[in-house]
């Protein structure tokens, strides 16, 4: 019995990244670059509890980078979240996450400032009907802050990827964490 291919732009990306770093990523890291959901959740399977913790969050207008990124006018305001995700102390990833504040209720704004709760569980709490999507899945050099925070300076696999509301993006975010882990 012979089937159709299954086309799968997760899956070129994936190769793409391989083939142009010269790497093979584990089956774990494919996992992670491909979830519809966000990296915590597998995390969280995987390791069991995990932590969150903020590094920095804060309200601030979207320069001509983020507006492009979420679609919006420039100036406009943004929840602007900064994390890691931990098991033991032991830095698991970082995600960068915006979200357009106009897009969202106010209860979710303030949950987001005050809760040490991942921006995606936040949402799914709200039942905001969404899609998800990878934009992107890349190897990229780390800056100071992620250098330091994770005590290497080899490369970093990331992923960025949007929620989509009622055709809006809700929330742009970058995930990421060094190339040696998840090899198991």
């Amino acid at each position: 019995m012979k089937g159709k291919i299954i086309q799968n732009s997760i899956r070129e990306k994936i190769i793409e990244v391989e083939e142009k770093n010269n790497i093979e990523l584990s089956t774990v890291q494919k996992i992670l670059c491909a979830t519809e959901s966000p990296i915590v959740t597998i995390l969280d399977v995987l390791y069991g509890d995990v932590n969150l913790f903020i590094l920095d969050q804060h309200i601030e207008k979207a320069n001509e980078e983020i507006a492009e990124k979420l679609q919006i006018n420039e100036g406009e305001e943004i929840d602007y979240r900064e994390a890691i995700i931990s098991k033991y102390g032991r830095p698991l990833s970082y995600a960068l996450s915006l979200i357009p504040k106009e897009r969202c209720s106010d209860e979710i704004i303030e949950k987001l400032l005050k809760e040490d709760k991942t921006t995606g569980k936040i949402i799914l709490e709200h039942e905001i009907e969404k899609v998800n999507i990878v934009d992107e899945i890349y190897l990229e050099k780390p800056d100071d802050t992620l250098q330091s925070l994770f005590h290497t300076s080899e490369g970093f696999l990331a992923r960025e990827s949007v929620l989509i509301h009622n055709k809006h993006i809700v929330l742009w975010c970058k995930e990421c964490y060094p190339i040696s882990h998840f090899k198991e």
